[in-house]
């Protein structure tokens, strides 16, 4: 091969290597930022220009996007004109080799053989809904009541089973509790059901072709000839049911060449098994082992870092991730007083990158539960900076959060309609849509509002007794809560409340989706805790306010341009930034609460930083706050243990607790301060670095300024004067002559 080849012209040696190795079976082990996609694709195009027919080689890919990207790569690279076909159950184009995830694999085999197991293949594939509306009735069919077992939970043990390929007979015979009998009864009947209706779930898809190739194998023997070389991408995040399905092809060739990075294995809650990549070279004792260690993304600065924190977890394949971008910025481990400093502290290093040239679109914000982006978004709306949210829902959208909101709306305000409608059946108190009509009927019958009805549901026809109980508990309980709206504050009253309806075991079903809701709830109290200083019923009112302000700024957030990311760290995986912030370094926040009696989480947590970290370019800032009020109580947080490993070398540490000046400035719309703060080093000294300044904008430590008559200034509505405060928010009359109401704990406002 010249040099000038375009299948080897731009790879380093060891990718080189992964591209030659043709034959056998191949662990290519390659870590973040290494190229791997690089070495895969051009790995494919180098069989094909070798001889091997393209039908002969499969490639598995975890997203079809990625799967439509390297066959552009290979066409590419090899030159191919012809457009692929468009047949759903072709799996080449002639030209190009079979590559898609798991399950457009598997959902192809069977459309062409599933009738071998007694099966139509015209089957459907029942979505997440589907499969919610089905369990539900199978739970209800054997009696099990909601509060003992609500659906979601049921398919997520389930879910399990299917990922370990765990049989309905096998959940039974290994059932050794209540509660696991009661399970395993219901997966029995769901796949029952799930036959009758000639349908498969999404986890079945792969089952099924494992069933498949098990049971026939002329089939099993007619793919492995079909594809006598295979290519799993990520392999480090297939389950077991993925596992057998490729071990059960690559048994008659063994040209299995399997790529990953075990120190990236994160997904353990979906079913990956990290055993699968670490156990490779246990059953192909012949396979060829090739790192690519050699980082295309990051400063050597952030890898070393990255690979200090990984080097924590046992067992692990060594390996030493390299760059030649040797120079760059240390990591900043910034220490807060609290989580809204920290916050405050993340959106004023990103302006400062943007202001560097670093745009909000290259740069991100991380952190480990849904929950913690609250404060993340509320900074960015009081600095004005557009912030786009990445798999998730902003947090004043999410349905528990709002479902929380609609009981104190209606505790608030009985007629308020959609509220109650949002309600009544939340948590489950068996009020379908059926007596709901019957309600509404009425109600506009009679010419009533929606909670008069309520009151007099005694009334309605057709209504049976235990349906006009639950009716009289929902009104009895809003009435009680009416005469607390006086008595006590916003947060006590929403803590009573969640006690009262059973809100914590409603949303905390088993399940990981049940748990992040809880949190969001338990952020939603801590949020509420703002207005404990006020009057009961002005801290309830002014709460709702607020977050009716924040609720529309929100969705007058745009999700293009030049927007900062905000995301979960689960979620990052793949993606690269020039710059990287992960909040709430802090024992209990990250790693989780959850993971630190459990050995096999704790390390799950640690890849979890590791992936975080090497996400970053060329900048990445870490945070960790003193106190964290989480849920109502301020925890005094440990460091991450995570922080500890961090060699002194390539750290810069940060702490706002030694403070060495203070000087308000005096240009005109401008609140600022310049404090120096003390970047502290193992054996430096404790004075402070007088070349080190930063800014912080103390709008809101400032905020008790902002009273009746004070002149403000606004970035979009200019200079106003404030007609009213209550709480924490204002009515401004603007000289312009509008009128707005903001919440000052994100509002930009400046005093003139």
């Amino acid at each position: 091969m010249t040099s000038i080849d375009p299948i080897f012209g731009n790879l380093n040696e060891p990718q080189r290597q992964a591209v030659e190795r043709a034959k056998g079976p191949t662990l290519i082990l390659a870590g973040a930022g290494s190229g791997k996609t690089r070495a895969l694709t051009h790995r494919i195009a180098y069989l094909i220009q070798q001889g091997v027919p393209p039908w002969q080689i499969l490639a598995v890919t975890f997203t079809n996007k990625a799967a439509s990207e390297m066959k552009e790569r290979i066409r590419t690279l090899l030159r191919i004109t012809e457009p692929e076909t468009a047949n759903p159950w072709s799996f080449g184009s002639g030209q190009l080799p079979t590559m898609g995830t798991f399950h457009s694999i598997c959902a192809k085999i069977l459309r062409r053989d599933i009738e071998k197991l007694g099966r139509d293949r015209s089957f459907v594939i029942y979505d997440s809904d589907d499969q919610q509306r089905l369990m539900k009735e199978v739970l209800k069919e054997l009696g099990i009541d909601e509060k003992e077992m609500k659906p979601k939970a049921a398919l997520g043990y389930v879910g399990r089973f299917k990922c370990e390929a765990i049989t309905p007979k096998e959940a039974v015979a290994q059932a050794t509790s209540d509660r696991m009998q009661t399970v395993a009864q219901a997966f029995q009947k769901y796949q029952g059901a799930l036959r009758e209706a000639n349908a498969l779930d999404f986890d079945d898809i792969i089952l099924e072709t494992v069933r498949l190739f098990h049971e026939c194998p002329d089939v099993l023997d007619r793919y492995q000839e079909t594809w006598q070389f295979l290519n799993v991408d990520e392999y480090q995040d297939t389950n077991h049911a993925q596992y057998l399905f490729i071990t059960m092809l690559a048994q008659k060739y063994r040209n299995l060449c399997a790529i990953g990075d075990p120190d990236q294995s994160i997904y353990a809650f979906r079913g990956a098994d990290i055993r699968n990549i670490l156990e490779f070279r246990k059953e192909y004792t012949d396979a060829a082992e090739i790192k690519l260690e050699q980082n295309y993304r990051s400063t050597q600065l952030i890898l070393t870092a990255a690979d200090s924190v990984i080097a924590l977890n046992p067992n692990r394949p060594e390996k030493k991730m390299w760059t030649q971008r040797t120079e760059g910025p240390k990591v900043l481990v910034h220490e807060l007083r609290d989580e809204r400093a920290e916050s405050h502290e993340a959106i004023r290093i990103a302006e400062l990158k943007r202001s560097e040239g670093v745009a909000f679109s290259d740069q991100a914000i991380l952190y480990r539960t849904n929950a913690q982006s609250r404060l993340f978004e509320e900074a960015c709306m009081r600095a004005g900076i557009p912030y786009r949210i990445v798999g998730g829902v902003k947090f004043y959208a999410r349905r528990e959060v709002k479902d929380v909101l609609a009981y104190l709306h209606a505790i608030l305000n009985p007629n308020d309609t959609v509220a109650l409608l949002r309600i009544i059946n939340v948590p489950s108190r068996k009020i379908g849509l059926t007596t709901i009509s019957r309600l509404q009927a009425y109600a506009s019958e009679h010419g009533l509002s929606f909670w008069e009805t309520l009151k007099q549901a005694q009334e309605i026809p057709d209504l049976g007794d235990a349906v006009i109980r639950r009716i009289s508990e929902f009104t009895a309980r809003i009435e009680h809560y009416r005469t607390k709206v006086d008595e006590v504050v916003v947060s006590h009253l929403i803590l009573d409340l969640l006690h009262s309806i059973g809100m914590e075991k409603w949303l905390r079903d088993d399940s990981e989706e049940g748990e992040t809701r809880w949190e969001n709830v338990q952020e939603l109290v801590t949020v509420s805790h703002k207005y404990d200083s006020l009057e009961p019923r002005v801290s309830l009112t002014s709460f709702l306010e607020e977050v009716a302000l924040v609720s529309e700024v929100d969705a007058l957030t745009e999700e293009g341009g030049d927007a900062l990311t905000l995301m979960t760290l689960h979620l990052c995986k793949g993606l690269e930034f020039e710059h990287v912030i992960i909040g709430g370094c802090e024992e209990g926040v990250f790693p989780h609460t959850n993971a630190l009696l459990d050995k096999a989480q704790l390390e799950e947590e640690c890849r979890l930083m590791y992936v975080g970290m090497t996400r970053a370019k060329t900048h990445l800032t870490l945070l960790h706050a003193r106190t964290r009020s989480q849920w109502g109580d301020v925890q005094n947080n440990a460091p991450s243990r995570f922080l500890d490993e961090l060699p002194e070398s390539v750290i810069e540490r940060r702490s706002d607790d030694v403070l060495s000046a203070f000087a308000w400035a005096s240009s005109a719309g401008e609140r600022k301060a310049r404090v120096g703060l003390q970047p502290f080093r193992q054996g430096q000294s404790d004075m402070p670095d007088p070349d080190f300044n930063q800014e912080i904008d103390f709008d809101e430590s400032n905020q008790d300024a902002i009273a009746e008559g004070t002149r403000i200034r606004h970035p979009s509505f200019g200079a106003g004067t404030v007609l009213s405060r209550r709480g924490d928010v204002a009515t401004i009359q603007f000289d312009s002559g509008e009128r707005k109401t903001f919440a000052l704990s994100i509002a930009p406002l400046t005093i003139l």
